[in-house]
């Protein structure tokens, strides 16, 4: 890759893989040192009041994160990408079967579309690295490493960060970005953008005015706790009958906070699952179908599980037949636990 030409090259190879946008970061550049440490403040405190719930992998991860000169030694540079993974558009496709019009629903977020993001970010990076050359190390982080990567795409001039917490993006429709790090040890160019944002989240707050819960609250840490993402994904432990109000019809994720920004009218986006095909397809049909799939994170017990709490909430005549079915054939000891909670 030509140096003298850095900024051209960088952008028309993240085009080409299917990035959004790309930034390229110093690792000694003063302003990341400023935000990290800003940031570890922020991050320390919000763990302390334990705000992030059952999240306990972020504690864990604190220190790594907190020092990415440490974590990433050999590392002299840093390129951030973005890219949407068909987060949010109508074609996008999903593995989940189109229900009956009479089934008993739940929902899934609109992010679990196409391949998990994970994997594409992942290859979308290595397609990068060869690009850049074989003639010195690098090392890829997409959310599953400790790396605070928001931070560095908003020092990278990608973005700026909502009200809902998430990384938004200035010439999109929408906030449903993904972020990549490729870290490098080669010195490169830096490439830092200006986002030009149409207008500011203080002139707008939808996505503190849609959340359903309360989680997210103006200029004040979310509450993880109270988030229907985390309820559903990260909270492992039964949900109360409290959480499980909180949750609605959602099986995985949530929508709400992101569908508004920017302002505009509520599209629904989610995908909606037959609860009664999650619960009695066999366990092992459900894990083929989801591989490679966003939910699979969460996995089918946790699915089950908040498939339960939905069911509960219904209390109907058909919703307390297919829990007592759950009842009699689960062979889980957590679906039990959430259908005798409460």
């Amino acid at each position: 890759m030509n140096v003298e030409n850095f900024e051209v090259e960088l952008t028309e190879i993240a085009r080409s893989i299917g990035a959004h946008s790309v930034a390229c970061i110093r690792m000694d550049n003063p302003l990341l040192r400023e935000r990290i440490s800003e940031n570890n403040t922020l991050v320390s405190d919000w763990l302390q009041e334990g705000l992030h719930g059952e999240m306990d992998y972020l504690e864990r991860m604190f220190s790594a994160k907190s020092d990415p000169w440490k974590t990433f030694p050999f590392a002299k540079s840093v390129i951030v990408l973005c890219f949407t993974n068909d987060w949010g558009d109508p074609a996008a496709t999903h593995p989940f079967p189109i229900p009956e019009s009479e089934a008993l629903l739940g929902y899934v977020s609109a992010y679990a579309t196409a391949i998990d993001y994970h994997r594409n970010g992942q290859a979308m990076l290595l397609k990068l690295r060869s690009e850049l050359g074989d003639d010195f190390r690098a090392e890829a982080a997409v959310d599953t490493k400790a790396v605070y990567e928001r931070l560095f795409a908003i020092v990278g001039g990608l973005g700026i960060v909502g009200g809902n917490d998430l990384l938004r993006v200035p010439d999109r429709t929408n906030v449903r970005v993904f972020i990549g790090c490729l870290f490098v040890e080669a010195e490169l160019p830096e490439v830092i953008l200006e986002p030009k944002m149409p207008f500011a989240c203080d002139d707008c707050l939808a996505c503190i005015k849609h959340c359903p819960t309360g989680a997210i609250k103006f200029e004040q840490p979310i509450d993880a706790r109270k988030c229907i993402s985390y309820l559903t994904i990260e909270k492992r432990s039964p949900l109360s009958q409290e959480e499980g109000a909180m949750i609605e019809d959602w099986l995985f994720g949530c929508d709400e906070c992101s569908v508004v920004c920017p302002p505009r009218d509520k599209v629904d986006t989610r995908i909606p699952i037959d609860l009664e095909w999650l619960l009695k397809s066999p366990a092992g049909e459900l894990r083929r179908l989801i591989k490679g799939n966003a939910t699979a994170y969460a996995g089918v017990t946790q699915l089950r599980k908040n498939a339960v709490v939905i069911l509960k909430q219904k209390d109907t005549a058909r919703a307390r037949a297919m829990l007592e079915w759950v009842r009699k054939n689960s062979g889980s000891d957590l679906i039990h636990q959430q259908i005798n909670l409460w």
